[in-house]
Protein backbone atom coordinates (compact mmCIF):
# COMPACT_ATOMS: atom_id res chain seq x y z
CA UNK A 1 0.00 0.00 0.00
CA UNK A 2 1.43 3.43 -1.06
CA UNK A 3 1.38 6.04 1.62
CA UNK A 4 0.70 10.02 1.66
CA UNK A 5 3.53 11.07 -0.79
CA UNK A 6 4.00 8.06 -2.58
CA UNK A 7 0.25 8.42 -3.18
CA UNK A 8 0.51 12.22 -4.02
CA UNK A 9 3.94 11.52 -5.94
CA UNK A 10 2.08 8.81 -8.31
CA UNK A 11 0.05 11.51 -10.14
CA UNK A 12 1.50 12.67 -13.68
CA UNK A 13 4.40 14.85 -13.89
CA UNK A 14 5.13 16.81 -17.08
CA UNK A 15 8.03 17.56 -18.61
CA UNK A 16 8.80 21.26 -20.16
CA UNK A 17 7.59 19.92 -23.60
CA UNK A 18 4.31 18.88 -22.07
CA UNK A 19 4.75 15.52 -23.64
CA UNK A 20 6.21 13.15 -21.14
CA UNK A 21 4.65 12.27 -18.10
CA UNK A 22 6.35 10.72 -15.06
CA UNK A 23 3.99 8.26 -12.91
CA UNK A 24 4.53 5.89 -10.51
CA UNK A 25 2.56 2.67 -11.05
CA UNK A 26 -0.16 1.82 -8.29
CA UNK A 27 -1.75 -0.41 -10.28
CA UNK A 28 -1.62 -4.21 -10.99
CA UNK A 29 -2.06 -3.48 -14.38
CA UNK A 30 0.49 -0.72 -14.60
CA UNK A 31 3.24 -2.47 -13.41
CA UNK A 32 2.09 -5.37 -16.15
CA UNK A 33 3.00 -2.94 -18.51
CA UNK A 34 6.30 -2.22 -17.17
CA UNK A 35 7.02 -5.65 -16.58
CA UNK A 36 6.15 -6.50 -20.59
CA UNK A 37 7.92 -2.98 -21.68
CA UNK A 38 10.82 -4.68 -19.86
CA UNK A 39 10.60 -8.01 -21.65
CA UNK A 40 10.46 -5.88 -25.21
CA UNK A 41 13.60 -3.76 -24.25
CA UNK A 42 15.94 -6.57 -22.56
CA UNK A 43 14.72 -9.80 -24.12
CA UNK A 44 13.16 -8.69 -27.69
CA UNK A 45 15.41 -5.90 -28.82
CA UNK A 46 18.96 -6.22 -26.77
CA UNK A 47 19.10 -10.38 -26.83
CA UNK A 48 19.72 -10.30 -22.79
CA UNK A 49 19.10 -13.56 -20.75
CA UNK A 50 18.47 -12.81 -17.29
CA UNK A 51 17.38 -15.84 -14.80
CA UNK A 52 13.70 -13.98 -14.31
CA UNK A 53 11.99 -13.87 -17.11
CA UNK A 54 8.69 -15.23 -17.55
CA UNK A 55 8.88 -15.86 -20.78
CA UNK A 56 5.26 -17.46 -21.48
CA UNK A 57 3.31 -13.96 -20.74
CA UNK A 58 6.66 -12.32 -21.98
CA UNK A 59 7.52 -10.60 -18.60
CA UNK A 60 10.44 -9.50 -16.68
CA UNK A 61 10.04 -9.18 -13.08
CA UNK A 62 11.62 -10.38 -9.65
CA UNK A 63 10.71 -10.03 -5.74
CA UNK A 64 12.45 -6.79 -5.36
CA UNK A 65 9.63 -5.41 -7.57
CA UNK A 66 7.19 -6.20 -4.53
CA UNK A 67 8.23 -3.95 -2.56
CA UNK A 68 9.78 -0.95 -4.78
CA UNK A 69 8.43 2.06 -6.44
CA UNK A 70 8.04 1.09 -9.97
CA UNK A 71 8.54 4.44 -11.59
CA UNK A 72 7.53 4.85 -15.55
CA UNK A 73 7.24 7.68 -18.17
CA UNK A 74 4.82 7.84 -20.57
CA UNK A 75 3.85 10.11 -23.98
CA UNK A 76 -0.20 9.44 -24.23
CA UNK A 77 -1.24 6.42 -22.89
CA UNK A 78 2.56 4.63 -24.30
CA UNK A 79 5.21 3.97 -22.05
CA UNK A 80 8.39 4.97 -22.91
CA UNK A 81 10.70 4.50 -19.96
CA UNK A 82 10.71 2.69 -16.53
CA UNK A 83 13.02 2.78 -13.39
CA UNK A 84 13.03 0.58 -10.17
CA UNK A 85 13.87 2.42 -6.99
CA UNK A 86 13.89 0.09 -3.64
CA UNK A 87 14.72 1.97 -0.13
CA UNK A 88 15.44 0.52 2.57
CA UNK A 89 18.00 -0.68 5.59
CA UNK A 90 20.97 -3.24 5.20
CA UNK A 91 18.78 -5.90 5.86
CA UNK A 92 16.11 -5.35 3.21
CA UNK A 93 18.11 -5.89 0.36
CA UNK A 94 19.24 -9.46 -0.51
CA UNK A 95 22.94 -10.64 0.02
CA UNK A 96 23.71 -10.73 -3.67
CA UNK A 97 22.98 -6.95 -3.83
CA UNK A 98 24.87 -6.84 -0.86
CA UNK A 99 27.99 -7.51 -2.87
CA UNK A 100 27.94 -6.43 -5.74
CA UNK A 101 27.65 -2.80 -3.98
CA UNK A 102 29.65 -3.22 -1.75
CA UNK A 103 26.67 -2.06 1.01
CA UNK A 104 28.38 -3.37 4.20
CA UNK A 105 30.90 -1.01 3.57
CA UNK A 106 28.37 1.64 3.74
CA UNK A 107 26.74 0.09 7.29
CA UNK A 108 29.84 1.37 8.72
CA UNK A 109 28.58 4.93 8.05
CA UNK A 110 25.19 4.01 9.51
CA UNK A 111 26.52 2.89 12.57
CA UNK A 112 28.55 5.74 12.89
CA UNK A 113 25.70 8.34 12.32
CA UNK A 114 22.57 6.26 13.04
CA UNK A 115 20.66 4.11 11.20
CA UNK A 116 19.63 5.19 7.63
CA UNK A 117 18.11 4.02 4.73
CA UNK A 118 19.53 3.21 0.74
CA UNK A 119 18.06 3.83 -2.35
CA UNK A 120 18.88 1.06 -5.16
CA UNK A 121 17.72 2.23 -8.85
CA UNK A 122 17.88 -0.88 -11.15
CA UNK A 123 15.61 -2.04 -14.64
CA UNK A 124 16.38 1.46 -16.25
CA UNK A 125 14.68 1.10 -19.75
CA UNK A 126 14.43 3.75 -22.51
CA UNK A 127 12.02 3.03 -25.69
CA UNK A 128 14.45 3.63 -28.55
CA UNK A 129 12.33 6.27 -30.48
CA UNK A 130 13.19 8.21 -26.76
CA UNK A 131 17.16 7.37 -25.69
CA UNK A 132 18.16 11.25 -27.08
CA UNK A 133 14.59 13.08 -24.97
CA UNK A 134 14.77 14.58 -21.69
CA UNK A 135 13.15 11.80 -20.53
CA UNK A 136 16.23 9.83 -18.77
CA UNK A 137 16.91 13.34 -16.92
CA UNK A 138 13.02 13.40 -15.79
CA UNK A 139 12.99 9.89 -14.14
CA UNK A 140 16.67 10.13 -12.53
CA UNK A 141 15.50 13.54 -11.10
CA UNK A 142 11.83 12.36 -9.76
CA UNK A 143 13.99 9.49 -8.25
CA UNK A 144 16.26 12.38 -6.47
CA UNK A 145 12.94 13.86 -5.45
CA UNK A 146 12.03 10.94 -3.89
CA UNK A 147 15.06 9.97 -1.82
CA UNK A 148 15.67 13.60 0.06
CA UNK A 149 11.75 13.32 1.09
CA UNK A 150 13.06 9.98 2.34
CA UNK A 151 16.15 11.25 4.07
CA UNK A 152 18.43 8.95 1.95
CA UNK A 153 21.99 9.91 1.35
CA UNK A 154 23.43 7.75 -0.80
CA UNK A 155 21.57 6.34 -4.21
CA UNK A 156 23.14 3.32 -5.70
CA UNK A 157 22.64 1.70 -9.12
CA UNK A 158 25.19 -0.03 -11.51
CA UNK A 159 25.73 0.11 -15.19
CA UNK A 160 27.29 -1.10 -18.32
CA UNK A 161 30.59 0.41 -19.35
CA UNK A 162 29.37 2.14 -22.02
CA UNK A 163 26.52 4.28 -20.23
CA UNK A 164 29.45 5.25 -17.51
CA UNK A 165 30.25 8.53 -19.34
CA UNK A 166 26.59 9.22 -18.82
CA UNK A 167 25.26 8.20 -15.40
CA UNK A 168 28.99 10.24 -14.67
CA UNK A 169 27.64 13.17 -16.11
CA UNK A 170 24.36 13.07 -14.19
CA UNK A 171 26.39 12.70 -11.12
CA UNK A 172 27.51 9.12 -10.25
CA UNK A 173 30.65 7.89 -9.09
CA UNK A 174 32.09 4.63 -9.77
CA UNK A 175 33.48 3.17 -6.06
CA UNK A 176 34.40 -0.12 -5.72
CA UNK A 177 35.23 -3.57 -8.13
CA UNK A 178 33.16 -4.34 -11.07
CA UNK A 179 30.60 -7.70 -11.04
CA UNK A 180 29.36 -9.88 -13.50
CA UNK A 181 25.48 -9.98 -13.41
CA UNK A 182 24.05 -12.99 -14.98
CA UNK A 183 21.79 -12.06 -18.23
CA UNK A 184 23.25 -8.24 -17.61
CA UNK A 185 27.13 -8.54 -18.05
CA UNK A 186 29.89 -6.90 -16.77
CA UNK A 187 28.23 -4.11 -14.61
CA UNK A 188 29.63 -1.06 -12.95
CA UNK A 189 28.69 0.00 -9.03
CA UNK A 190 27.83 4.05 -9.47
CA UNK A 191 26.60 5.81 -6.41
CA UNK A 192 25.10 9.16 -6.05
CA UNK A 193 25.47 10.84 -3.14
CA UNK A 194 22.29 13.10 -2.38
CA UNK A 195 24.08 16.22 -0.45
CA UNK A 196 27.42 16.62 -2.34
CA UNK A 197 26.07 19.76 -4.48
CA UNK A 198 29.55 21.13 -4.91
CA UNK A 199 30.22 18.32 -7.62
CA UNK A 200 27.30 18.29 -9.08
CA UNK A 201 28.15 21.89 -10.48
CA UNK A 202 31.56 20.60 -10.89
CA UNK A 203 30.15 18.16 -13.43
CA UNK A 204 27.87 20.29 -14.64
CA UNK A 205 24.82 17.49 -13.50
CA UNK A 206 21.62 18.77 -14.98
CA UNK A 207 20.75 17.59 -11.01
CA UNK A 208 22.49 20.88 -9.94
CA UNK A 209 19.85 22.73 -10.65
CA UNK A 210 17.27 21.06 -8.20
CA UNK A 211 20.06 19.82 -5.85
CA UNK A 212 20.99 23.65 -5.14
CA UNK A 213 17.28 24.72 -3.79
CA UNK A 214 17.90 22.52 -0.63
CA UNK A 215 18.04 24.85 2.43
CA UNK A 216 19.72 22.42 4.83
CA UNK A 217 23.13 20.07 4.09
CA UNK A 218 24.52 18.15 6.02
CA UNK A 219 27.73 16.89 4.48
CA UNK A 220 28.97 14.46 6.83
CA UNK A 221 28.23 11.48 4.23
CA UNK A 222 30.32 13.33 1.51
CA UNK A 223 32.90 13.89 3.90
CA UNK A 224 32.99 10.34 4.86
CA UNK A 225 32.55 8.93 1.44
CA UNK A 226 35.91 10.87 0.03
CA UNK A 227 37.60 9.61 2.85
CA UNK A 228 36.69 5.89 2.06
CA UNK A 229 36.69 6.33 -1.94
CA UNK A 230 37.91 9.15 -3.49
CA UNK A 231 41.30 9.85 -1.78
CA UNK A 232 43.82 7.75 -3.57
CA UNK A 233 41.56 6.29 -5.80
CA UNK A 234 43.07 5.61 -9.48
CA UNK A 235 39.35 5.75 -10.72
CA UNK A 236 39.51 8.16 -14.41
CA UNK A 237 36.35 10.03 -13.50
CA UNK A 238 35.00 11.28 -17.74
CA UNK A 239 33.40 14.20 -16.41
CA UNK A 240 36.39 15.93 -14.78
CA UNK A 241 39.29 14.73 -16.84
CA UNK A 242 40.27 17.76 -19.18
CA UNK A 243 40.94 16.47 -22.45
CA UNK A 244 44.95 17.32 -22.55
CA UNK A 245 45.10 14.78 -19.49
CA UNK A 246 43.28 12.38 -21.19
CA UNK A 247 45.45 12.19 -23.90
CA UNK A 248 48.37 12.18 -21.80
CA UNK A 249 47.30 9.29 -19.88
CA UNK A 250 46.80 7.59 -23.26
CA UNK A 251 49.81 8.20 -24.42
CA UNK A 252 51.72 7.05 -21.70
CA UNK A 253 49.52 3.55 -21.44
CA UNK A 254 49.90 2.76 -25.08
CA UNK A 255 53.75 4.46 -25.04
CA UNK A 256 53.27 6.50 -28.10
CA UNK A 257 50.48 8.75 -29.81
CA UNK A 258 46.69 7.15 -29.91
CA UNK A 259 46.38 8.22 -33.40
CA UNK A 260 49.70 5.70 -33.98
CA UNK A 261 48.49 3.26 -31.85
CA UNK A 262 44.43 3.00 -32.43
CA UNK A 263 43.25 2.40 -36.55
CA UNK A 264 40.16 3.74 -36.14
CA UNK A 265 42.09 7.17 -35.07
CA UNK A 266 43.86 6.69 -38.96
CA UNK A 267 43.52 9.94 -40.48
CA UNK A 268 41.87 12.33 -38.03
CA UNK A 269 44.59 14.83 -36.86
CA UNK A 270 45.55 15.13 -33.21
CA UNK A 271 43.30 17.60 -32.43
CA UNK A 272 40.27 15.91 -33.74
CA UNK A 273 40.96 12.63 -32.12
CA UNK A 274 41.48 14.58 -28.90
CA UNK A 275 37.83 15.90 -28.87
CA UNK A 276 36.54 12.75 -30.35
CA UNK A 277 38.43 10.44 -27.25
CA UNK A 278 37.57 12.93 -24.43
CA UNK A 279 33.77 13.09 -25.70
CA UNK A 280 33.18 9.43 -26.13
CA UNK A 281 35.76 7.90 -24.31
CA UNK A 282 36.24 6.45 -20.79
CA UNK A 283 38.99 4.90 -18.86
CA UNK A 284 38.09 1.53 -16.91
CA UNK A 285 39.98 -0.82 -14.50
CA UNK A 286 39.24 -4.49 -15.06
CA UNK A 287 40.57 -7.13 -12.79
CA UNK A 288 41.83 -10.94 -13.40
CA UNK A 289 38.83 -12.78 -14.37
CA UNK A 290 36.00 -9.83 -15.11
CA UNK A 291 33.88 -11.35 -18.26
CA UNK A 292 34.12 -8.18 -20.46
CA UNK A 293 32.17 -9.43 -23.35
CA UNK A 294 29.74 -12.12 -24.01
CA UNK A 295 29.29 -13.84 -26.96
CA UNK A 296 25.69 -13.41 -28.31
CA UNK A 297 25.36 -9.96 -26.79
CA UNK A 298 24.86 -6.79 -28.66
CA UNK A 299 27.89 -4.65 -28.30
CA UNK A 300 27.25 -0.89 -27.59
CA UNK A 301 30.65 0.22 -27.63
CA UNK A 302 34.02 -0.18 -29.14
CA UNK A 303 37.00 -1.40 -26.54
CA UNK A 304 40.51 -1.28 -26.48
CA UNK A 305 42.84 -2.51 -24.39
CA UNK A 306 45.41 -0.04 -22.44
CA UNK A 307 47.19 -2.08 -20.43
CA UNK A 308 47.64 -5.82 -18.57
CA UNK A 309 46.21 -8.91 -20.53
CA UNK A 310 42.91 -10.16 -21.96
CA UNK A 311 41.89 -13.77 -23.60
CA UNK A 312 39.35 -15.38 -25.16
CA UNK A 313 37.26 -17.90 -23.83
CA UNK A 314 35.90 -18.70 -26.61
CA UNK A 315 38.44 -19.56 -28.96
CA UNK A 316 41.94 -21.03 -27.97
CA UNK A 317 44.71 -19.04 -28.96
CA UNK A 318 48.72 -19.46 -28.49
CA UNK A 319 50.46 -17.02 -25.75
CA UNK A 320 51.42 -14.85 -28.13
CA UNK A 321 47.88 -13.78 -29.74
CA UNK A 322 46.65 -13.06 -26.54
CA UNK A 323 45.21 -9.62 -26.91
CA UNK A 324 47.80 -7.01 -26.00
CA UNK A 325 47.93 -2.94 -25.25
CA UNK A 326 46.70 -0.91 -28.65
CA UNK A 327 44.53 -3.81 -29.78
CA UNK A 328 40.81 -3.94 -30.41
CA UNK A 329 38.77 -6.79 -29.20
CA UNK A 330 34.60 -7.34 -29.26
CA UNK A 331 32.41 -6.80 -31.36
CA UNK A 332 31.46 -2.80 -32.94
CA UNK A 333 29.26 -1.22 -30.97
CA UNK A 334 30.42 2.38 -31.78
CA UNK A 335 28.34 2.90 -35.15
CA UNK A 336 26.59 -0.36 -35.61
CA UNK A 337 25.29 -2.48 -33.20
CA UNK A 338 26.58 -5.81 -33.63
CA UNK A 339 26.85 -9.11 -31.48
CA UNK A 340 29.85 -10.39 -29.73
CA UNK A 341 31.25 -13.70 -31.12
CA UNK A 342 33.81 -14.73 -28.46
CA UNK A 343 33.84 -14.75 -24.43
CA UNK A 344 36.87 -12.14 -23.25
CA UNK A 345 38.03 -12.01 -19.60
CA UNK A 346 40.98 -10.05 -18.28
CA UNK A 347 43.57 -12.58 -16.77
CA UNK A 348 45.52 -9.86 -15.08
CA UNK A 349 44.66 -6.40 -14.05
CA UNK A 350 43.96 -3.85 -17.27
CA UNK A 351 42.65 -1.04 -17.96
CA UNK A 352 40.86 -0.77 -21.31
CA UNK A 353 39.37 2.59 -23.23
CA UNK A 354 35.08 2.23 -23.74
CA UNK A 355 34.54 4.42 -26.57
CA UNK A 356 30.40 4.58 -26.17
CA UNK A 357 28.20 4.10 -29.04
CA UNK A 358 25.69 6.52 -26.69
CA UNK A 359 28.35 9.51 -26.68
CA UNK A 360 28.85 8.53 -30.26
CA UNK A 361 25.31 9.49 -31.76
CA UNK A 362 26.32 13.05 -29.95
CA UNK A 363 29.30 13.98 -31.22
CA UNK A 364 28.21 13.31 -34.51
CA UNK A 365 25.83 15.79 -34.20
CA UNK A 366 28.56 18.99 -32.88
CA UNK A 367 31.15 17.15 -35.00
CA UNK A 368 29.42 15.79 -37.96
CA UNK A 369 33.10 16.08 -39.73
CA UNK A 370 34.99 13.77 -37.21
CA UNK A 371 32.47 11.12 -36.88
CA UNK A 372 32.31 10.86 -40.66
CA UNK A 373 35.92 9.91 -40.73
CA UNK A 374 35.25 7.83 -37.64
CA UNK A 375 32.34 5.94 -39.42
CA UNK A 376 34.40 5.62 -42.72
CA UNK A 377 37.52 3.88 -40.85
CA UNK A 378 34.84 1.49 -39.23
CA UNK A 379 33.88 0.65 -42.51
CA UNK A 380 37.07 0.35 -43.99
CA UNK A 381 38.49 -1.81 -41.29
CA UNK A 382 35.65 -3.93 -41.12
CA UNK A 383 35.70 -4.88 -45.07
CA UNK A 384 39.95 -6.09 -43.96
CA UNK A 385 38.12 -8.30 -41.70
CA UNK A 386 39.71 -6.44 -38.34
CA UNK A 387 36.36 -5.51 -36.80
CA UNK A 388 33.45 -7.68 -36.17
Amino acid sequence: MLNNYQQAMSCSTESPEGAIKICIATTPEEKGEIYRFRYQTYIEEMSKHPEEVDYDNMLLYDEMDEWAVLLYAKVNSEIIATKRINIGTIADFPKKVLGFLSLETFQNYNIEHGERKFAYITKVMIAPAHRSSPVLYLLIAKCYEICCHKHVQFIFGACNFHLLHLYEHLGCRRYCKNFHHSGYGLLAPIVLLIEDIQYLRKVRSPLYRIARKRAILNTKAVEWFDTMFTNNSPIINSQIIKEEELWSILCSRLNCLPTEAITLLQGLSEAAAKKFLHSCGIVVQCYPEDLITVQGDVSYSYNILLSGRLKSLTFQRPIKEYITPGQHFGANGLTEHNKHTEDIAAISSAEILVLSGICFQKFHHSHPDVAHKIVQNSISLTRKGYLE
